[in-house]
């Protein structure tokens, strides 16, 4: 007895001594999270107090959402850090087990239980207040967005003056010298403030680099031309990659011109002292309006290859074609050159007259030419029927009556005063074509690329063959990956891209990912990306770890030992899909699932059977009993009245049959157990084949008898015992009908054996002057 409790107070103590530093792990868990919970509330105080103010502007509206949205990821997590020391303080709890109903306990475990009690209530404190604190963190950003939708559709539907007002026309002149003067002003100023201190050499030193740059422009780019023409393919011939790479090539000569032209004039005016903050928002203005417009210019150019209709990637004639670069390079630079030029405005701190001329003048002018543009697409007598290779853009014109419709609406607003809803659609129209025509080219760009490194003619696809060994289906399908994952990329990036353009900002994008990070409930489930990939993760790594240890088992166990081929194969199912359910299980258990409502999902799933699912269930059920008793087994040969053949698969749901003819009978398991089936291999391989022969009447039949006997002991493969026979079997109106009948090791033999017996046969026959009478077949039996 004093030994039991001598072994007792040994583990009791133990049990401390591991407990004693994950409470004191805990404490300081606990102060670091309490010191974070206050800090968020902090934050979250600050944010509310801002957004309770009597008036908050659009920009700090986005600011109080960002940080609600901060709050709120970090009280999430937090929350989510927390579920671990949780779960080992409940299970020191349970290894301490319950108080002894007595109440006598040894002072040093009441004492750590009390320890651990408390440690859990503080934990579990700390996540709830963390969880309410990421709830109205939450509510308060929907909240914000209700407000900013509130005030966006407020701002949008605001009715001003039509523009057929002259009214609103004076103004626009008004708004227009008021910012001619602003920037007479403006460079007035900058000229005062710079003419003494800055040196006059870097105004000298710009027009003569821009005369150099141009002169080294045209030697180079007739250089760079003659280089990259064995990149180029003219002719019908021409494939999609010499098409993209013609534009790629002309869009990083853009970039890097300009980046040459610009960057040495910007550096000069700035070492000489010219650039100033006074003009810096102006020069800003310049370079970004025409970059943007020179950019787009040259990609609608390569777009529309005036002059050459083989590399032409959009369906235009060539009148067509010359009039769209200079259409698309026009409107790019009227809609970026009016965002710049709202920024300069605010800058100089223009009146609300000029901002509501320029929202009808922007809007007026964006809306025509974007309807030119319609127009010269839509209306083209040049044009191919049916068009060639130029799919890139196939699907743009299901879009056109769309954006017909969105452009009279504009015009509509227009003439009824609703400038800011029109100046909206105007510029958000180009935009969304803007962002999709640069999407959809990159696109092509990376999906022509990998179909061009993929192919067995280019340098990469040779390399990939003579390295990885693979063959061409598998390259193939390595290729299919890449450029599915090419499409996912582009879906998941371009759809938020234009809701971008639209509707959302930068906030409500990342509280959107936000919500897809932490989780969204559906009904009492949770469902989150890190549990979906947890799932996922476990899913295939339990596939693959079976895969991997039936090949083990097959290659280094069973092929080891001398079972039974249709055995190795009942183990290896059985053993595959007892891996399958483990790894099912496991996956199950990430996801959250309370094993104990297998009785609600047992009973769903009877209902199932009871409406249809009797069939399925009926033939997994099937499978399983073939793999246990083993009526038939891969490799045997079984006659069935659907017809014969080599058994060589057993599935969940059916059994595949190949016949001798190469074909494969898909036959359900049902029908294996329930019906009747031949088995000719169940037991071993020996079987009996008879080979009958007739032969004249008037021949000797007791010689007949003799020479059949005698050719099918000569055979090698004719088993000695039982003995071949040969039998008068009938006679008939044919003639004497006899049935030689042999034994072999291996049925699968008795066709090659039926051959030799046949030819032996008739050699012996013509020796010995026996005439027969008609043709014969083999009928394999079983003794």
């Amino acid at each position: 007895m004093r030994a039991v409790l001598k072994l007792a107070l040994a583990a009791v103590w133990a049990l401390l001594l591991a407990a004693a530093p994950a409470v004191a792990l805990d404490a300081g868990l606990i102060a670091k999270n309490e010191q974070a919970l206050a800090s968020y509330r902090a934050d979250f105080d600050g944010a509310n107090k801002q957004f309770r103010g009597p008036y908050v502007s659009d920009d700090n509206l986005t600011a109080i959402k960002g940080a609600f949205e901060r709050v709120r990821t970090s009280s999430a997590q937090r929350s989510a850090e927390l579920q671990g020391p949780l779960s080992e303080v409940a299970q020191q709890l349970t290894s301490l087990g319950p108080p002894p109903d007595s109440g006598q306990e040894d002072a040093g475990v009441a004492e750590t239980r009390a320890q651990l009690i408390a440690t859990r209530d503080k934990l579990q404190s700390l996540r709830s207040q963390f969880d309410v604190l990421a709830i109205n963190a939450q509510q308060s950003a929907g909240q914000v967005t209700a407000l900013q939708r509130d005030q966006f559709f407020e701002r949008i539907f605001d009715r001003n003056r039509s523009i057929l007002n002259p009214s609103l026309w004076a103004d626009v002149g008004k708004g227009a010298i008021a910012l001619s003067t602003a920037l007479r002003s403006l460079l007035s100023e900058w000229w005062n403030s710079v003419r003494l201190s800055a040196n006059p050499l870097g105004l000298v030193v710009v027009p003569v680099f821009v005369a150099a740059f141009f002169a080294g422009y045209r030697i180079l780019s007739r250089q760079l031309g003659r280089w990259t023409e064995r990149f180029t393919k003219t002719g019908s011939e021409a494939d999609d990659m010499t098409r993209l790479w013609t534009i790629l090539r002309s869009l990083l000569g853009t970039v890097v011109t300009l980046l040459v032209l610009l960057g040495p004039i910007h550096l000069a005016l700035e070492s000489s002292g010219y650039m100033t903050a006074l003009v810096r928002t102006e020069w800003k203005a310049i370079i970004v309006t025409v970059v943007a417009a020179y950019f787009f210019y040259k990609l609608a150019r390569g777009m529309a290859a005036p002059g050459h209709p083989e590399l032409r990637i959009i369906d235009l004639d060539d009148s067509a074609a010359a009039r769209f670069p200079i259409l698309a390079g026009v409107i790019c630079f009227v809609s970026v050159f009016n965002a710049q030029l709202i920024d300069v405005a605010d800058g100089l701190y223009l009146g609300i007259q000029y901002t509501v001329g320029h929202s009808a003048v922007s809007a007026l002018v964006l809306l025509s030419l974007l309807s030119i543009i319609l127009h010269t697409l839509t209306h083209q007598s040049g044009l191919p029927k049916p068009a060639g290779h130029n799919l890139y853009f196939g699907w743009a014109p299901v879009f056109t009556p769309l954006a017909w419709l969105l452009i009279l609406i504009g015009f509509g607003a227009l003439l009824l005063g609703y400038l800011a809803l029109a100046d909206y659609l105007a510029h958000q129209l180009v935009r969304t074509g803007m962002l999709l025509t640069v999407l959809v080219m990159l696109y092509h760009l990376l999906d022509a690329t990998v179909a061009a490194s993929f192919d067995p003619h280019s340098a990469i696809g040779t390399f990939l063959r003579r390295a990885t060994g693979l063959g061409e289906r598998s390259i193939e399908r390595i290729g299919l990956i890449v450029r599915t994952i090419i499409d996912l990329v582009f879906i998941v990036g371009g759809i938020p891209a234009l809701l971008l353009v639209w509707t959302l900002n930068w906030v409500d994008f990342g509280g959107f990912i936000n919500t897809l990070t932490l989780g969204f409930q559906v009904g009492s489930v949770t469902i989150s990306p890190a549990m979906v990939l947890g799932v996922a993760a476990v899913l295939i790594a339990g596939f693959l770890a079976t895969n991997l240890f039936n090949r083990w088992l097959g290659k280094r166990i069973l092929s080891e030992t001398r079972i039974n081929k249709g055995v190795q194969d009942s183990i290896l199912k059985g053993a595959s899909y007892a891996g399958y359910v483990l790894a099912i299980g496991f996956a199950l258990s990430v996801a959250g699932l309370n094993f104990t409502n297998l009785a609600i999902i047992a009973g769903a799933l009877g209902v199932g059977i009871g409406f249809g699912l009797q069939s399925i269930v009926n033939n997994f059920v099937s499978g399983l009993i073939i793999l246990a008793e083993r009526p038939v087994r891969v490799g045997d040969w079984v006659s069935l009245a659907d017809g014969e053949g080599i058994v060589r698969r057993i599935n969940v749901r059916s059994t595949e049959i190949e016949t001798f003819d190469g074909c494969s009978i898909i036959l359900p398991n049902s029908q294996l157990v329930t019906g009747t089936v031949r088995n000719w291999t169940l037991t071993d391989n020996k079987g009996r084949i008879t080979v009958p022969v007739t032969v004249e009447v008037g021949n000797d039949a007791a010689l007949v008898l003799k020479l059949l006997a005698e050719t099918a002991r000569h055979h090698p493969k004719v088993l000695t015992y039982p003995a071949p026979s040969a039998v008068l079997s009938r006679i008939g109106l044919n003639g004497l009908e006899f049935d030689l009948r042999v034994h072999v090791a291996d049925i699968f033999d008795g066709g090659q054996v039926a051959s030799d017996l046949r030819l032996a046969v008739l050699e012996a026959f013509a020796a010995n002057d026996v005439i027969l009478s008609q043709a014969v077949a083999v009928k394999p039996q079983r003794a």
